[in-house]
């Protein structure tokens, strides 16, 4: 009884060893590795015809060839272009696809395919300028904007279908408020998605980037003289003429003055007028600020408004 026990035990060991050595032994597998074309503009480009699969075959033992089968069962080969391509199958390809699986043991990959293709076709596409009227800037204590605000890209492309397209009037950056800018430099702002409304339109651009020239200024004040003058800009008093007369006859102009401004301004510098026409009802007469120097802004005038009297010549 016991040499029977001893014999089928010595048989099981024997066929389980035979069985890790036949699976050990390195052997061809062939595999298909399902491909994912990656790379080029998927706004700007529809797939029109794509080679999808990729037989190949290793050689490898058992264990490594199911090691790799499950890693290409859940992992497509990924191939990287930019345009209409035609790809040689040789051992550069096939290599990387060894690299993208890692999988360890397996040295050798064939494949019967010799070329791989992709055909793109172009969308349709129509160029937007993007606004910035969503979007509110605000600076810090005596900052403020010094030139125009630069939007890159310039132009953001839409493409889809021509009958939704026609559709979108315009692209502009998502409400947003930009707070306590104290310096120049460059904001990130989301673009407000219109297109995502048609399912056919893909954008070149989810966001865009704004450049904002800021300042800093120090704060001066000028006591100015008040001109009346006609709505053309024609002084109101001439000789032999009525003579008008504002009260005050003067304003308090306060001045932002950038920080490396070279010399201060002058009350000489800056000219204040009270607009005045033969038709107006007012008792009032708005006051403004018609010359000043290049880089200087207009904080505020007081009073912005001022009362006048007419005195009649005899």
């Amino acid at each position: 009884m016991f040499r029977h026990k001893s014999f089928w035990i010595i048989l099981v060991i024997t066929a389980f060893a035979w069985v890790i050595a036949a699976m050990s032994e390195r052997s061809d597998h062939s595999v298909t590795l399902r491909l994912r074309w990656d790379g080029y503009d998927t706004a700007r480009y529809v797939v029109s015809r794509a080679d999808t699969v990729l037989p190949v075959t290793i050689k490898a033992n058992t264990f490594q060839a199911a090691s790799f089968v499950l890693a290409a069962k859940d992992n497509p080969f990924v191939l990287s272009v930019s345009g209409d391509t035609v790809l040689k199958v040789n051992s550069i390809l096939l290599n990387e696809a060894l690299r993208q699986y890692q999988t360890a043991g397996v040295k050798t990959i064939t494949s019967p395919v010799e070329t791989l293709h992709i055909k793109l076709s172009e969308r349709e596409r129509r160029g937007y300028i993007p606004t910035l009227r969503n979007v509110e800037f605000r600076f810090a204590e005596r900052c403020g904007l010094c030139g125009n605000p630069v939007v890159e890209p310039d132009t953001v492309w839409l493409y889809g279908d021509p009958v939704s397209l026609d559709k979108i009037v315009s692209l502009s950056a998502a409400p947003a408020v930009v707070s306590d800018i104290t310096d120049s430099g460059w904001f990130t702002l989301a673009l407000d998605p219109v297109w995502s409304n048609f399912h056919d339109v893909h954008s070149s651009a989810d966001s865009i980037r704004v450049f904002i020239p800021t300042l800093r200024y120090v704060e001066t004040a000028l006591t100015v003289p008040i001109t009346p003058v006609t709505p053309t800009g024609s002084p109101v008093n001439t000789p032999g003429g009525s003579l008008l007369r504002t009260i005050p006859e003067r304003v308090n102009v306060t001045l932002w003055v950038p920080d490396d401004y070279p010399v201060a301004p002058t009350a000489s510098q800056i000219q204040a007028v009270a607009v005045f026409s033969p038709d107006n009802n007012s008792d009032l007469l708005p006051v403004q600020i018609t010359r000043f120097p290049a880089g200087v802004r207009i904080k505020s005038i007081s009073p912005s408004q001022v009362q006048y009297v007419i005195i009649k010549k005899n």
